[in-house]
């Protein structure tokens, strides 16, 4: 599935994405920096009912967040140098109810991480992406 998406339709085109959605999931977000990973983290994070302000874990690498029995781990992969590092982060990865958020996952393709969608954000304009979501 593939869109040229402005910010205020992102939240309906990622609607039709999630409804579909069955947990555990690991979505893995890759583009380039500015071009929009932690926004789409928010939504997706919004859509499973947090209130809570949710902001870039790059600092603090992983984030979580709690929705009823759903638990949400929003991951920054961007300062992690190895596989064995992310390992070392020991997020429930399969675990019920659980929802695996990672930013910059383009850095760990290699791991081949098993069940994960991808959502490819590219720069179009200043206010408008392409993104691409492989399921």
């Amino acid at each position: 599935m593939s869109r040229f998406v402005k910010e205020e339709d992102l939240d309906s085109f990622l609607d039709d994405y999630l409804k579909g959605i069955i947990l555990p999931k690991i979505i893995g977000l890759s583009g380039p920096l500015g071009a929009g990973k932690t926004t789409v983290a928010k939504k997706i994070i919004k859509f499973f009912g947090c209130n809570e302000v949710v902001t870039s874990p790059t600092f603090n690498i992983v984030k979580s967040y709690e929705v009823g029995e759903i638990k949400i781990f929003h991951v920054d992969l961007y300062r992690l140098n190895s596989w064995s590092e992310f390992i070392d982060l020991d997020l429930p990865l399969s675990e019920d109810n659980t929802l695996v958020l990672i930013e910059w996952a383009s850095l760990m393709m290699e791991a081949n991480i098993p069940n994960m969608d991808l959502i490819k954000i590219e720069i179009v304009d200043h206010e408008k992406r392409e993104i691409f979501i492989n399921v």
